[in-house]
């Protein structure tokens, strides 16, 4: 299949400054895993949203507890199953049957040494584990900055701090505030101008908090609440007129009850002084039950909702989140629920007397530093059409919707890093080519605004070199995974080294035979044991660079999938390289080969090659040193072993004698500059002699 940069309402006459967004086509990766329905919750930074209301550059919170950027939305519509995944304590997702899941495996959550892994929806069982992370990411911050400019008009208001420091007290109040908290507007006598102020609502039982509130107020800002007790109402208003202050507080933490919301700065905050939000929240909107010893927080914030189970995670609490449908009068509304053990922590750190509740056997949930894990109570299906969403999120390639942590394919980072490359290189997008032959890497093509060839399995290398030779002006990329390279394409990969032409290869190696369901790849060292095959690896594994090294590949290097700058940095440095380069790219496969391609196994068991190791041939004329460079390389490849491997640049000759030059030193020049036809348009092509010798 042959796509153009052309096809796509360009003018090739006039190639505007490229970028890296300018070379995303209109296709999806709809082969790769999966999509998730418009409505899903997922957790940003600073706030939750449904997936729908992402955009490019908003930050997710990945499965390693921090938050990411997303690097790119993919919609599609899709008609067929549909699975609602139901877990324990956090509700529902709903997804597509072949998105990856995070779980624990129901026979493995006694283990010690817990194993998390990535399953498809549809491969999911009930009492799985669900792993959900602990959100790690802190910024210890001392203050925010008070923005406001005195009207000209004003000569009454008093004078605020331009910081306010994120003290205790004044977290505590911020949880008030969110709690009981709003912004009215009110008109005084005989003026027609309105002033603004803040007003905390409190029982009328609750005079502790009107003077706590009372007493911070003073202090942070320098202002003096009015006290209203409205018995009529059985509550105190506690009142700070300050239009400036009132402004502040609505635009930070929300203006009505349906979009409060915690401060991005707060929830950032170390976990010890996140106590004192917990306190003003639980204070303001929550209840302690010491007779029942439950207790609990509504709101009808969605974004609430999840700020609170946030916090709560990080005190070691496990919440029960309860969604109330909207009756009457009454909006829809989330319940927040603490029992049990977790009820214990939660009173200590309210500072409330309580008898301890008793600590059961929790089989529904438990939780370790990294992970909450909830069980999985119910996997039902229904038929949808209609619109779906995922992202390619940089680094770790996963995203936490509210009850579940989802992947995306490891091929999305490698998409942009292409993209990056292009970029960086300065390629005209309309004198390069993409290449690729069959498998998972090698829908490439398509997603890449530039010239395509997807081709047949292991013959892309022959496809790009003919391209090359054809039109030595183009930029020729290769792209095709290890079973479609070293594999059914071995005898193409060996002979290339044979000739240098002046392509770059990039080959995807997962260790596996993705796309027909994880059989065993050229790759996949013995005794490893992957998904798609009965037993451990009988077969050894091709060293493939050190193949290379020897074939004649004048470029060999590798990266990984999930470190977006080394792989760009590397595919620069390739694309840059004249003569025929090789980019083994170690690639995550979280449906076939999870265990040992997933970031957190790379991030342990690829390093960068040693800061003394140059694999560079300073004097392309020495033969001496390209040979000492050559057996450096193989060495340091051959003494690697499946448990530890390296990234960068392993050789690196910048040899003239391509196969190009050695073409026009016999004086034959390439296709695209020989004439086939007149003036006349008439062929030039003498075929008479080729049909007398076919005669019979």
């Amino acid at each position: 299949m042959l796509t153009n940069a052309n096809d796509k309402n360009t003018n090739p006459t006039a190639v505007p400054p490229i970028t890296s967004a300018g070379l995303t086509s209109d296709e999806i990766n709809d082969w790769c895993p999966g999509c998730l329905l418009p409505d899903n919750t997922i957790i940003g930074n600073p706030s939750a949203k449904t997936i729908q209301a992402f955009q490019i550059g908003d930050k997710v919170l990945g499965n390693d507890g921090y938050f990411h950027r997303i690097n790119k939305v993919i919609t599609h519509i899709h008609k067929g199953k549909i699975y609602r995944l139901k877990v324990a304590h956090f509700g529902e997702t709903t997804l597509t049957n072949e998105h990856p899941v995070l779980i624990v495996k129901k026979e493995n959550a006694l283990n010690e040494d817990l194993k998390t892994e990535w399953i498809n929806a549809e491969d999911l069982r009930v009492d799985d584990y669900v792993a959900y992370p602990v959100m790690k990411m802190t910024i210890p911050i001392k203050s925010v900055q008070l923005d406001y400019e005195k009207r000209k008009k004003d000569t009454r208001s008093k004078k605020l701090p331009k910081n306010l420091l994120l003290t205790r007290n004044f977290i505590r109040f911020v949880g008030y505030f969110i709690a009981e908290g709003s912004t009215h507007k009110r008109f005084k006598k005989g003026c027609t101008s309105k002033k603004q102020a803040i007003v905390l609502t409190f029982g009328s039982h609750e005079n502790n908090l009107v003077k706590d509130a009372t007493a911070i107020a003073r202090k942070s800002f320098g202002l003096r609440p009015i006290v209203r007790n409205r018995g009529y109402k059985n509550s105190i208003d506690l009142e700070i007129n300050s239009s400036y202050l009132a402004e502040f507080f609505s635009a930070w933490c929300g203006d009505s009850a349906i979009n409060k919301r915690v401060p991005h700065e707060l929830m950032l905050l170390p976990s010890l002084k996140q106590r004192e939000l917990i306190k003003g929240l639980w204070r303001g909107d929550g209840f302690v039950n010491t007779k029942s010893l439950r207790a609990g927080y509504k709101t009808i914030s969605p974004i609430l909702k999840e700020q609170i189970k946030i916090l709560l995670l990080r005190q070691n609490i496990i919440p029960y989140i309860y969604e109330n449908k909207a009756y009457g009068i009454h909006k829809k509304s989330y319940g927040i629920q603490i029992k049990g053990k977790n009820y214990n922590n939660l009173v200590k750190i309210l500072k409330v007397k309580s008898k301890a509740a008793q600590r059961t056997n929790n089989l529904f949930s438990f939780k370790d530093d990294d992970y909450v894990y909830l069980k999985i109570r119910s996997l039902n299906t229904f038929d949808y059409a209609g619109p779906v969403y995922n992202f390619e999120v940089e680094d770790v390639n996963s995203y936490v919707s509210n009850s579940a942590t989802l992947h995306n394919c490891g091929d999305s980072g490698i998409v942009l890093a292409v993209k990056n490359a292009i970029t960086a290189a300065g390629l005209d997008p309309h004198k390069t080519v993409i290449v690729s032959g069959i498998g998972c890497s090698s829908k490439l093509p398509h997603l890449v605004n530039v010239n395509g060839v997807h081709t047949l399995h292991g013959r892309a290398i022959p496809f790009a070199e003919g391209i090359k030779l054809a039109n030595p002006d183009l930029n020729v990329i290769v792209h095709s995974g290890d079973g479609d390279t070293y594999g059914i394409g071995a005898g193409h990969f060996i002979s290339a080294g044979r000739r240098n032409v002046d392509i770059k290869l990039f080959v995807h190696n997962n260790g596996v035979y993705a796309l027909t369901k994880g059989q065993a790849s050229p790759t996949l060292p013995e005794g490893r044991k992957v998904k798609g095959i009965p037993e451990p690896n009988i077969n050894g594994a091709l060293s493939p660079l050190a193949i290379a090294v020897l074939a004649g590949y004048t470029f060999v290097g590798r990266t990984q999938s999930y470190n977006l700058k080394e792989q760009t940095d590397l595919m620069v440095k390739a694309i840059k390289h004249k003569g025929l380069a090789l980019l083994d790219i170690q690639q995550g496969c979280p449906t076939y080969n999870p265990e040992f391609t997933n970031a957190s196994w790379f991030s342990q068991h690829l390093h960068p090659l040693p800061s003394d190791y140059n694999g560079i041939v300073s004097n392309p004329a020495d033969m001496d040193e390209v040979n000492k460079k050559k057996l450096q390389a193989i060495n340091i490849l051959l003494n690697e072993t499946t448990e530890s491997l390296n990234t960068g640049v392993f050789f690196q000759w910048e040899n003239s004698d391509t196969f190009e030059d050695r073409l026009i030193k016999r004086g034959i020049k390439p296709p695209l500059t020989q004439a086939i036809c007149d003036k006349d348009n008439k062929s030039t092509a003498n075929l008479s002699e080729v049909f007398e010798d076919l005669s019979v």
